[in-house]
């Protein structure tokens, strides 16, 4: 591999930083991890030494002290290794402690159909978010660290990170003057009967996914009702048998269940599914999000995925970490097209391929599977309790969608793309998608912009309807892959 350090690289004082989280493949992170420190020591890195994966704040901190021993200064550089997925606690008090530029660098993963191990991007993209709304600099490469281009694409994020002033992130733009206003204030007008129903608070480390209550009554006119997760586990020990049993029959009807896993949670996930039905019977919800881990596996035995997934199927689309403005994503969607929306994790980009991966643990309704393929049901990924559905998307036009607080504004992210007719590339529900515009482009915006982790997906081209929802609302509109 040929190395481009140039003097400026040589004489910069860069911190390594490898972070994760214990219910992904820590052994696998390690690997890259190994790999990528390799690279950073070619561009000029101090003695590594030890660089096992941090995953709290304490052994941040002890990392933190040891790098700055003797020094009076900041270092030039931090980059942070997004080993596995992790929240953005760990970057956020990274940038407490230091007013350093920040270069995220995560990895891709090979789409093996099995679980996804890493999911690295995804991590890395919560820690933009947070860093992008606090206009602290950082610059973000996605590149294997055995790549011959991984040490020259390090070296350029570092030199872009370190030169640049920081910045905010940047407005959307205003919506076309082509967009049907009145069409986009029809579909508003729709909207302004709707409630949405939070149930928990979102986990620690998940700024995208707490919601402005206020604004989104101020600007859509749509009502929140919040709820803790113990109301939710109140009404699902109230649930009364006969329910329970007809549910059970629903799911073994649209998918294959094996006795391992109706084992590992079963009927505690079919008792959360009837818990969440009658919240949002009795509280009128046309959308509902909820704290979906750790709580309702560690502690009530059972996954809400499959739950979510069937109160969607019924027209109630459910959305997983209590993201109100994701929940609020799924209810646009679903009154523009008339069909299932799914809100996902970008998780994987191949710029060789072009192509991304869309994938939740398996919130997707069995209405958006591929028919080649029946749906089974699996325990999570993560915390192996059922119930999740498992399957490929089907192929198809669709749009990528997101109503965004990134960077402090209210937006319209607005993008679309193809569905790829291709193998599941992980465990749960997901897709491969192409996009109208290069993968790399697309990254560009979420990244440089500091977009959530969660978009919105639904079949079909709703570009027009979501600009002219946008006008309706007074919102600017971010383009994927263009702005």
């Amino acid at each position: 591999m040929s190395n481009p350090v140039t003097n400026a690289s040589e004489q910069r004082r860069i911190v390594v930083v490898p972070i994760g989280r214990p219910t992904f493949d820590l052994e696998l992170g390690e690997q890259q991890v190994a790999a990528a420190t390799a690279v950073l020591t070619g561009l000029g890195a101090g003695p590594s030494g030890e660089q096992r994966i941090l995953t709290d704040v304490d052994e941040l901190d002890a990392r933190l002290d040891v790098a700055l021993a003797g020094s009076e200064s900041d270092p030039d550089v931090v980059v942070v290794l997004q080993a596995t997925f992790s929240d953005s606690s760990l970057v956020g008090r990274v940038a407490d402690r230091l007013g350093s530029p920040i270069v995220l660098w995560s990895f891709p993963e090979a789409r093996t159909g099995e679980r996804l191990r890493l999911n690295s991007l995804c991590g890395a993209n919560l820690a933009a978010y947070l860093l992008r709304r606090r206009t602290h600099r950082v610059e973000f490469v996605h590149v294997d660290p055995s790549a011959d281009a991984a040490a020259d694409m390090v070296n350029r994020a570092i030199d872009r990170v370190t030169e640049a002033a920081p910045t905010a992130p940047g407005h959307g733009v205003a919506p076309s003057r082509t967009a049907d206003l009145q069409a986009g204030r029809s579909i508003a007008d729709r909207l302004v009967s709707h409630r949405i129903g939070v149930v928990g608070d979102p986990p620690n480390g998940f700024e995208p996914c707490v919601g402005d209550v206020d604004e989104m009554r101020a600007v859509t006119g749509i009502e929140v009702d919040r709820v803790p997760l113990t109301v939710l586990f109140d009404e699902a020990d109230a649930a009364p048998a006969a329910v329970r049993a007809a549910t059970i029959e629903r799911v073994r009807a649209s998918m294959d269940v094996d006795d391992e896993t109706a084992d590992a949670g079963l009927d505690e996930s079919i008792a959360l599914h009837s818990g969440l039905r009658a919240l949002a019977d009795r509280h009128g919800w046309s959308a509902l999000a909820t704290r979906c881990w750790p709580e309702c596996m560690t502690e009530y035995g059972g996954a809400v995925c499959t739950p979510m997934a069937m109160l969607t199927e019924d027209g109630v689309p459910g959305v997983c970490e209590a993201d109100l403005y994701g929940a609020a994503t799924a209810l646009v969607l679903r009154e523009i097209a008339g069909s299932d929306p799914f809100v996902a994790d970008l998780v994987d980009c191949d710029e060789h391929d072009d192509t991304s991966v869309v994938w939740h643990c398996g919130v997707a309704s069995v209405t958006l599977a591929d028919p080649d393929v029946r749906p089974v049901a699996i325990t999570h990924p993560n915390r192996h309790r059922a119930l999740a559905n498992q399957f490929a998307l089907r192929p198809g036009r669709v749009t990528v969608a997101r109503l965004s607080q990134a960077g402090g504004e209210l937006s319209m992210v607005i993008g679309g793309g193809e569905i790829l007719r291709r193998p599941r590339p992980f465990q749960g529900t997901c897709a491969v998608l192409r996009w109208d515009q290069p993968v790399t482009a697309v990254l560009a915006t979420v990244f440089g912009r500091g977009l959530e982790h969660h978009v919105g997906i639904v079949y079909g081209d709703y570009a027009a309807e979501l600009e002219s929802l946008a006008a309706a609302w007074g919102v600017p509109v971010i383009r994927l892959g263009v702005d």
